[in-house]
């Protein structure tokens, strides 16, 4: 509205906010901050784990790039070994060997990604970090532990089998992380693990404990059998063609080969052999312990009007019924033996390699 005086100039009045508004106000924007602050927050948090993951294995490339440059890549016999050379080009605080790993780690246990608590001094060689020995790798010597002179704590296992690096350093390629280099080829001797931020929490695997070309952690053992022997979880195999399977027939225990989508020969070489899948006793046993009661089941029998209680392969690293499981038994060229495990039956026959839907485990520590 206006208002006129004696003068010739008009005033405006201006209504503000009411104090009802302002407090409404202030209560959208804090609702809205409650609800995206923890979002944010984790988004920090994740984006600042991952810098300081690339940080450490930027960091201990760079060693071994420069060993790399020198020929000190390796063989050698054993991590300790590897490690009297590796502090030598990266500085170390500290070095534990295999019985006072705790003296090189800030607290006792990992929380592993199932949510169990996995003991430091257990990692003892390359088997708890789930390497597979093979004609090129072999990570059975004990570890060791580091504390680099900034303070990060580290586990490593040595492949003894690694062959030095042919090509010059300028050759190795870098991979990237928001276009900062993180890592090559010169690390790929040592398998590790490492913690980001000391003694404090989570102390949880993939989140401040990180792995270093390692295929995990703790015993690889997913299903026990009796007498000791133990499975990996189930895995869907990646094929080989047949000239993949010809060049390492003779190492995987493989005796022919015909398909150029060999799932079965995948599975085999994912193993590291066919000694180190299951025989088709171990499947029968396997089928004992996943149905009701723990029927007997040879190797060579179906077994037919069997009971399957919901969750009980789920927790032993299966599918749950109906699916199918490879066997390191060759049939011929084309078929390998497995068995097939269903709500109400189990029973074993030979299929073709090509066949995409059989699942493989391996033998665990």
């Amino acid at each position: 509205m206006y208002l006129r005086g004696g003068g010739q100039r008009r005033f405006k009045l201006r209504r503000g906010f009411t104090l009802a508004e302002v407090l409404i106000t202030i209560g959208v924007i804090g609702v809205v901050a409650a609800l995206t602050m923890p979002t944010l927050n984790a988004a920090v948090n994740k984006k600042v784990r991952a810098e300081q993951i690339r940080t450490v294995k930027y960091k201990f490339t760079k060693a071994t790039e420069k060993m790399a440059t020198l020929g000190l890549i390796g063989p050698y016999d054993s991590t300790a070994d590897f490690v009297a050379v590796l502090k030598k080009h990266l500085k170390l605080a500290k070095v534990c060997d295999v019985n006072n790993l705790r003296d090189c780690w800030p607290y006792d246990t990992i929380t592993l990604q199932d949510g169990k608590e996995y003991e430091i001094t257990k990692l003892q060689n390359g088997k708890q970090f789930q390497m597979k020995d093979s004609e090129t790798a072999n990570y059975s010597t004990p570890n060791v532990g580091i504390v680099t002179a900034d303070g990060t704590p580290m586990i490593l296992s040595y492949n003894t089998k690694c062959e030095p690096l042919d090509a010059t350093v300028k050759s190795l390629t870098w991979s990237t992380e928001d276009n900062k280099p993180v890592t090559n080829a010169s690390t790929s001797c040592i398998a590790a693990v490492f913690e980001i931020n000391g003694s404090k929490k989570p102390n949880k695997q993939n989140e401040d404990v990180a792995l270093f070309n390692a295929n995990g952690l703790g015993s690889s053992c997913a299903i026990e059998l009796d007498g000791g022997k133990c499975f990996t979880a189930a895995f869907t195999p990646t094929p080989l063609t047949k000239a993949e399977c010809e060049a390492q027939k003779d190492d995987l225990g493989i005796k022919e080969c015909y398909y150029d989508n060999d799932y079965w020969a995948g599975a085999v070489k994912q193993c590291g052999g066919v000694g180190n899948m299951p025989t088709m006793a171990d499947l029968g046993k396997i089928a004992s312990a996943i149905y009701k009661g723990n029927p007997t089941v040879g190797a060579y029998n179906d077994v037919s009007n069997l009971t399957y209680e919901s969750g009980t392969a789920t927790s032993l690293g299966l599918p749950e019924p109906s699916f199918f499981l490879w066997s390191g038994e060759e049939y011929s060229k084309r078929h390998a033996y497995h068995r097939n495990f269903s709500p109400t039956d189990t029973y074993y026959t030979y299929g073709l390699r090509s066949i995409s839907g059989i699942q493989a485990v391996c033998l665990g520590d």
